[in-house]
C-alpha cells in the first residue's frame, strides 16, 4: 500500500512538473486571440506563419519589441540601424559602418545574444558573435527582439536576449524594385518578385549593397606627436652630426695637407654654418670624398707608411692575409710570414710578395673607409633610418586630416521561398566581399598615441586584408494540426566559407618569428551545420496551453592557411604555431518545455513557467603533417584530440496581470546557462588560441557562463493626449558568473578564460504616440553594470573593473510629420552616453584608466514622397552635424586619441522604389 501511495505521489509530482514547469502558449495563444477580450486558448486556423495581433504583449510573457523594416523603406537602414531603436539594446560597429557589427542586450556580451532567422539559429560556432552587418533586411517582414525571458520556441541558451528575423511570406503577385545612392560611394539595389505557385506562393528577392567607405576624419594623436617626433629627429641628427665632426677631426693630422680632404672639410664647414641648407644635403661633399675613392687613395699612402707598426700577427690574421701565405707557401707558410715580418719591421719590403702587401693594405684601407663611411656603421645607419622615418612621421603629424583606407565592402544576397499553410521551403545565399580596415591603435591600446600614420601609409606587416564570406542555407519546414495538438518539424543546412587574404605583405615590418605563425597571410574557415527541430503546442484545456521543442544541431569547422602544411618541431610546439588546431566539431541538444496557465475566470492572470535542458559537446582535432606523431612530442599543451561536454537544466517563470483593457503588468525571472561556441574554445587560429592549463601541457577548455535574471514591467495602451499611445516601462536585473574574458596567455596570443563576473540592472522605456499628422517614437535605456575580474592562476582575488563598450544611457527619438497623405517628413536623434574601452581600474586614475569614449548625439532627417500608388522617392541625411568622426578618447594627461575604428559621419542618400 505504501509503495502504491508513493507511486501515486510520484505520478502527481511528474504531472505537476510537466504542467506547471513548462512553457508554452505565450506564443500559441497570441497567434489566435484576435481581440483582447478573447484570451482563452484556441487552436483553430494554425498556419506556418499565422497572424499575430498585439505583438508586444502576446509574443512572449516577457519583454519583446517588434520592428517592421517596411515602416522605414527607402531610408537605407541596415539591421544595426533598426536595432538602435530597441530599448535595452546597444549596437557596436566594431570595425566601423558596414564592417563587423555586434549587438548586446541589457549589458550582456555579444556572444550572449542569439540571432535567429525564421526560427533557425544563425550563430555559427566558429564565430565569436553574429555579425549583424551581414544580415539583409530588404526581404524581412518583421524583427522580434526578446529580452530577459526567452520563449521556448528558440533553441539554445542566451543570457542577453534573442533577435528573431522573420522573412516575408509570399502573398499576392507583385514585382518591386529599389535603387539607392549614398555618400562615400554607397550603392544599393533590390528586387522582389512574388507569384502564386501551386497551392502556395513563391517569392524571390535579391539585394546588393556596397560602399567605398573612404570618409574623412581628423587624427587627434597626430598633433600631440609633433613635439615628440621633433625631439627624436633632433637627437638622431645630433648623433649623425657628431659622427661627421669626429670623422673630420680624426684625420686632420694625417690627411690635412691632402687637397681632397681640404675640399671636403671646407664644404662641411660651409654646410654647418648655413642652416638653410637641407639636412640631407649637409654632408654630400664628405660622403663623396669617402665613398668615391678620394679618401681611400689618401689613406693608402698613410697606411703604407705605417706598415712597420700595423703589420702584426694579429692584424694579418684578422685581415685574412694569413690565408694568402698558406696558399702561396703551403708547407712553410709560417716561416715565410716570420721572414717577411722581420723585413717589414726593418723597413725593407722589397723582398716581400707584393700581392700580400697589397692585400693587407687594401684591408686596412677598407677598415678606415668603413669606420668613416656612415653607411657602413650600424649605429649610424640606425640613426639615419630614424631621421628618415621620423621626418615622414613629422609630415603626417603636421597634417591630421585622414581618409579611411581599406574600409570598402560589398554585400550580395538572394532568397527563394515557397510557402503555403503547411509547408515552407527556403533557399538563401549571402556573399560578403570586404577589406578589413586597419586599427588606429596598431592592434594594442598602448600603441594608440603613436600609431597616427595609419590611413596615411601602410604600418602593418600584413596590409590590405581582404575577407570574403560565402553563406548558403537550405530549409524545409512542415506544420500541421492533429486534434488539440499543433506541431511541426524543420530541417536546415547552413554552409559558411570564410576566406582571408593579406594582399600587401611588408617583410620589413615582420619579424622572422612572426613569419612562421600560421594564418597571417591567408586562411580559410569552412563550416557545415545541420539542424533539426520538432516543436508544437498542445491545448491541455481552455485555460492551459503546453509548448515544447526538441532541437539537435551538428557543426564541423575545418581550418586551412599559410604555415599549416609543414611539420612542427618540438620547440615550435611550445610557441603559438603549435597551438592551432585544424578541425573542430560541436554537437548540441536543446529540450525546452513551457506552460501558460490562466489562473482566473476573467482571463486576467497568467502564469508561464518553463524548463530547459541544454547540452553541448565540442571536440578539437590536431591532424595532418604538422602534427605527425603528436602524442610522442615532449612539449606543447595541445593534444591530438580534446573533448568537452557541458549540460545543465535551467528554469524561467513569468507572471502577468491584465488589470483592464489598457493596463498590464508582468514579472519574469529565472536562471541561464550559456553554452560555449567553438570560437571561444578554438579561437581564430591567429591571436586567439585555446587556453592552456597551469602546467602548460594540456588544453583546458573554459566553462559555460551562468546567470539569473529578473524584470518587472508596466504596459499601457490607449487614448492619451488626443492620440493613441503605447508605453512600456521595465526594470531589469541580471547576475552572471563564469563570464568569459580574453586574457593574454603568452607573448603574442590570448585565450578565453572564466575570469569575470558581474551584475547589470537598469530601466527600459518605450513609448509611441500616434496622432492624425504626427507620430512620436521614443526609446530610452539606463544600464548600470558592476564587473569584477580574478586571475585564473589564483594570483589575486576579485577586483573591480570597468564594464567596457556599454554606455549607461542610450536613447532614440523619432518625429514623423505627414502634411498630406503621400508625404512623410521625419527627424530623429540618437544619443549614446560615454563608455569605457579599457577594463582595468588603475588606482588614482579612476576615470581616465578606463579610456572613455565621449558621448555622441547624432541627428538624422529625411523626406519620403509617394509620387503615385506604386512609386516612392526618399531622400535624407544621416548624422547631419557630422559628429561621428569627431568622437575621441581621453588617454590621460590631457592627451586625446581616436576610437580604434572611427565612425562614418554625415551621409546623404536617395532611394527610388517602385512596385507593380
Amino acid at each position: 500500500m505504501q509503495k502504491h501511495k508513493n507511486n501515486k505521489k510520484l505520478t502527481l509530482a511528474m504531472a505537476f512538473v510537466l504542467g506547471c514547469c513548462v512553457f508554452g502558449a505565450g506564443d500559441a495563444f497570441a497567434e489566435e486571440a484576435a481581440t483582447r477580450g478573447e484570451l482563452a486558448f484556441d487552436l483553430e486556423g494554425i498556419t506556418v506563419e499565422a497572424a499575430r495581433p498585439d505583438w508586444e504583449t502576446k509574443l512572449s510573457p516577457g519583454s519583446v519589441t517588434v520592428i517592421r523594416p517596411d515602416d522605414y523603406k527607402g531610408e537605407q537602414k541596415t539591421l544595426p540601424d533598426l536595432m538602435r531603436k530597441v530599448p535595452g539594446v546597444h549596437v557596436r560597429e566594431v570595425n566601423g559602418k558596414g564592417q563587423y557589427t555586434t549587438v548586446t542586450v541589457r549589458g550582456s556580451t555579444a556572444a550572449q545574444v542569439g540571432v535567429f532567422i525564421d526560427g533557425v539559429l544563425s550563430n555559427l560556432g566558429g564565430d565569436s558573435a553574429v555579425d549583424l552587418s551581414t544580415i539583409p533586411v530588404a526581404n524581412v517582414e518583421r524583427i522580434e527582439v526578446y529580452r530577459g525571458y526567452i520563449p521556448a520556441r528558440f533553441a539554445g541558451t542566451f543570457i542577453g536576449g534573442v533577435i528573431n528575423i522573420v522573412t516575408k511570406k509570399p502573398e499576392k503577385a507583385k514585382v518591386g524594385v529599389e535603387l539607392g545612392k549614398s555618400s562615400y560611394g554607397g550603392k544599393k539595389g533590390a528586387a522582389e518578385i512574388t507569384a502564386p505557385l501551386g497551392d502556395g506562393s513563391l517569392m524571390f528577392g535579391t539585394n546588393y549593397e556596397s560602399s567605398d567607405g573612404d570618409f574623412a576624419y581628423d587624427n587627434y594623436a597626430a598633433k600631440g606627436n609633433i613635439e615628440r617626433i621633433s625631439g627624436l629627429i633632433a637627437n638622431a641628427q645630433s648623433k649623425l652630426d657628431g659622427f661627421y665632426a669626429d670623422s673630420v677631426s680624426k684625420y686632420a693630422d694625417v690627411l690635412g695637407d691632402k687637397q681632397g680632404y681640404k675640399d671636403a672639410v671646407n664644404s662641411v664647414n660651409a654646410a654647418l654654418a648655413d642652416e638653410t641648407i637641407a639636412q640631407a644635403n649637409k654632408y654630400d661633399a664628405w660622403k663623396d670624398y669617402v665613398n668615391n675613392g678620394g679618401f681611400a687613395a689618401d689613406c693608402r699612402e698613410n697606411v703604407t707608411s705605417k706598415l712597420s707598426t700595423t703589420f702584426t700577427e694579429g692584424n694579418v690574421i684578422n685581415s685574412g692575409t694569413m690565408d694568402l701565405y698558406k696558399e702561396a707557401h703551403p708547407t712553410d707558410w709560417y716561416e715565410k710570414f716570420r721572414e717577411d715580418y722581420g723585413k717589414i719591421q726593418s723597413g725593407n719590403i722589397s723582398g716581400v710578395d707584393s700581392n700580400i702587401i697589397n692585400h693587407f693594405v687594401d684591408n686596412e684601407v677598407k677598415k678606415e673607409v668603413n669606420s668613416t663611411d656612415i653607411t657602413q656603421n650600424k649605429e649610424m645607419v640606425g640613426y639615419q633610418e630614424t631621421v628618415d622615418k621620423e621626418k615622414k612621421n613629422l609630415e603626417a603629424a603636421k597634417n591630421p586630416k585622414r581618409w579611411r583606407q581599406y574600409n570598402d565592402y560589398e554585400n550580395i544576397n538572394s532568397i527563394l521561398k515557397w510557402q503555403n499553410d503547411e509547408w515552407m521551403v527556403k533557399a538563401a545565399w549571402n556573399k560578403i566581399d570586404r577589406h578589413l580596415p586597419d586599427s588606429l591603435w596598431n592592434g594594442a591600446f598602448s600603441d594608440a598615441p603613436v600609431s597616427f600614420p595609419v590611413d596615411l601609409y601602410d604600418t602593418y606587416g600584413y596590409d590590405s586584408r581582404r575577407q570574403k564570406i560565402d553563406t548558403k542555407e537550405l530549409m524545409l519546414q512542415n506544420r500541421q494540426n492533429v486534434g488539440d495538438l499543433e506541431w511541426g518539424w524543420m530541417i536546415d543546412y547552413t554552409q559558411s566559407d570564410k576566406e582571408y587574404r593579406a594582399e600587401n605583405v611588408h617583410d620589413n615590418l615582420i619579424t622572422e618569428q612572426d613569419k612562421l605563425i600560421p594564418l597571417r597571410k591567408w586562411s580559410e574557415y569552412k563550416s557545415d551545420k545541420y539542424n533539426a527541430q520538432i516543436d508544437g503546442t498542445y491545448k491541455i484545456s481552455d485555460n492551459n496551453m503546453l509548448d515544447f521543442q526538441l532541437n539537435y544541431s551538428n557543426e564541423e569547422m575545418n581550418i586551412k592557411g599559410d604555415n599549416l602544411d609543414r611539420e612542427l618541431s618540438d620547440q615550435e610546439l611550445t610557441t603559438v604555431a603549435g597551438q592551432i588546431r585544424n578541425r573542430y566539431e560541436q554537437e548540441m541538444i536543446n529540450l525546452q518545455i513551457q506552460d501558460t496557465i490562466t489562473l482566473d475566470d476573467k482571463d486576467s492572470w497568467f502564469l508561464t513557467p518553463s524548463v530547459k535542458y541544454n547540452r553541448s559537446t565540442i571536440t578539437g582535432y590536431s591532424e595532418g603533417k604538422r602534427f605527425q606523431d603528436l602524442a610522442n612530442k615532449q612539449f606543447g599543451w595541445i593534444n591530438p584530440k580534446d573533448e568537452q561536454t557541458d549540460d545543465k537544466v535551467t528554469w524561467q517563470l513569468a507572471l502577468k496581470k491584465e488589470f483592464n483593457d489598457n493596463f498590464t503588468m508582468r514579472m519574469t525571472g529565472g536562471t541561464y546557462y550559456r553554452l560555449l561556441n567553438m570560437y571561444e574554445i578554438a579561437g581564430d587560429g591567429a591571436g586567439i588560441l585555446p587556453a592552456p592549463n597551469t602546467s602548460g601541457r594540456e588544453s583546458s577548455f573554459p566553462f559555460p557562463e551562468e546567470g539569473k535574471q529578473f524584470d518587472i514591467s508596466a504596459l499601457w495602451h490607449g487614448e492619451t493626449l488626443g492620440g493613441y499611445n503605447k508605453t512600456s516601462l521595465t526594470y531589469f536585473w541580471r547576475d552572471s558568473d563564469n563570464m568569459l574574458q580574453l586574457q593574454r596567455m603568452g607573448k603574442d596570443y590570448w585565450s578565453y578564460m572564466n575570469d569575470n563576473r558581474g551584475t547589470a540592472r537598469g530601466i527600459e522605456l518605450q513609448t509611441n504616440f500616434n496622432w492624425n499628422k504626427f507620430d512620436v517614437d521614443l526609446q530610452a535605456t539606463y544600464t548600470k553594470s558592476d564587473m569584477q575580474r580574478k586571475n585564473s592562476s589564483g594570483a589575486y582575488d576579485w577586483t573591480d573593473i570597468w564594464a567596457t563598450y556599454q554606455p549607461e544611457w542610450e536613447g532614440n527619438v523619432r518625429l514623423t510629420y505627414r502634411p498630406v497623405n503621400n508625404l512623410d517628413i521625419f527627424a530623429e536623434a540618437h544619443y549614446t552616453d560615454m563608455y569605457y574601452t579599457r577594463s582595468v581600474k588603475e588606482e588614482g586614475l579612476a576615470y581616465d584608466s578606463g579610456m572613455p569614449v565621449d558621448d555622441l548625439l547624432v541627428f538624422n532627417t529625411g523626406i519620403k514622397w509617394k509620387m503615385k500608388d506604386r512609386w516612392q522617392l526618399a531622400v535624407g541625411c544621416n548624422d547631419v552635424f557630422n559628429k561621428g568622426p569627431e568622437q575621441m578618447i581621453a588617454y590621460g594627461n590631457g592627451t586625446y586619441i581616436n576610437p580604434e575604428f572611427p565612425v562614418q559621419g554625415r551621409t546623404y542618400y536617395a532611394t527610388l522604389k517602385c512596385e507593380f
